[in-house]
């Protein structure tokens, strides 16, 4: 192998590339545009639920239930309401999301020490929006029952009122992000979904597109090795890869305030074995269909609908049924993800990251070898 000719084979192929919008733009455009719509409008923050309170009791307490639910933060009143009569229509109609419902006499039953009782209906439709909504009422409940405990003890002369707390006090700290922000969560498994989509895309339509115009075949009557044809074509490509890594993770950093707290080298270390395995995915569907059509419906089904569903991206893969879980041993973003979020969140280092990067490293010999191989085969 010659490594003139391997690096004529590439700049053609840059060359190529800078020549051509279109292909500059799916390379460092839809990054962007992917990155912006999944970190601002994908997000499994839950904030400001739709709250319409029925108070029928029109009493202190009961407007001090309901302000006790809005200064949550949660919870966000839309509307009051005498009566529950339109209540099925407002959740139908999606005005609500929850609603209080306080009965008559709520206040008259607390000052005689009676047992009271007031109704939080969830829309259930979203199970994650209702299930957190029933988590912050309950807190909300337990938070008001001990504060009219308290203050029902000092009423009666008890001073134990003021020191009343709960049998059990369960203090929590969210480590590698303290907010809990969705977006840190998102960003770095949007680095791993974005090079796997884009990488196979570039480089299955690239050389299609070769065979279709006939310049593969004016290519194979030179004296150059179809090792190095596939090689030149694939710097070039990965190239690009580690400038979307580079503009996604900036990006991240700038407009989330994504941490970094781990090694940049590990990362564009381990994400060299990703691209070289995504390439040689791309590289062998190519070959395989010979049509930019055919490779493109093929590179998507394959990169980006894995890359979402099976990786962990989109849900955990603990909660997956198993036959699931085995075949997302096969997608290398499953692997990839675990890196970008180790790095960016945890600042993990190759002692506690090196399975995936050998599960990574054996994906992209396997693919490269098999792009070579099957690149050969068709030219013989």
């Amino acid at each position: 192998m010659s490594l003139r000719r391997l690096w004529l084979i590439a700049t053609k192929e840059t060359w190529h590339i800078l020549r051509d919008f279109r292909t500059v733009y799916m390379a460092l455009g839809i990054p962007v545009v992917m990155l912006l719509l999944f970190g601002y409008a994908l997000t499994m923050d839950v904030e400001d639920i739709p709250l319409l309170v029925i108070d029928q009791d029109h009493s202190q307490a009961s407007r001090e239930l309901g302000l006790a639910f809005v200064t949550s933060g949660i919870f966000s009143v839309v509307a009051q309401a005498e009566d529950a009569h339109d209540l099925v229509a407002r959740f139908e109609r999606n005005q609500v999301k929850a609603a209080l419902i306080i009965p008559p006499d709520f206040e008259r039953d607390l000052a005689h020490g009676d047992l009271v009782h007031a109704q939080l209906i969830v829309d259930g439709t979203d199970a994650n929006v209702a299930s957190i909504a029933l988590g912050y009422a309950a807190a909300i409940a337990q938070s008001r029952t001990l504060a009219l405990v308290a203050t029902s003890l000092e009423r009666h002369g008890l001073p134990l009122g003021k020191q009343l707390r709960p049998p059990v006090t369960v203090k929590t700290r969210q480590w590698f992000n303290p907010t809990l922000r969705s977006q840190w969560y998102m960003v770095p498994g949007l680095i791993a979904v974005i090079m796997a989509m884009m990488a196979v895309l570039l480089m299955a339509l690239t050389v299609a597109r070769e065979w279709e115009r006939g310049t593969m075949e004016q290519l194979l009557v030179t004296p150059v090795h179809p090792t190095e044809i596939v090689l030149g074509k694939l710097v070039p490509y990965f190239v690009i890869g580690l400038g979307q890594l580079a503009l996604v993770a900036g990006a991240g950093v700038l407009l989330f305030d994504l941490p970094m707290r781990g090694s940049g080298v590990l990362l564009v270390a381990i994400s060299s074995l990703f691209l070289i395995g995504s390439l040689g995915q791309g590289l062998l569907i190519s070959i395989a269909t010979r049509q930019q059509q055919l490779a493109m419906q093929f590179a998507l089904l394959s990169s980006i609908l894995p890359g979402l569903l099976l990786s962990g991206f989109m849900a955990p893969i603990a909660s997956m049924p198993k036959f699931v879980q085995w075949i997302s041993v096969i997608v290398p973003a499953r692997y990839f993800l675990v890196v970008t979020r180790g790095i960016f969140l945890k600042g993990l280092g190759l002692a506690a990251l090196w399975p995936q990067a050998l599960a990574l490293a054996v994906f992209a010999v396997v693919m490269l070898a098999l792009g070579v191989a099957r690149f050969r085969t068709r030219l013989e």
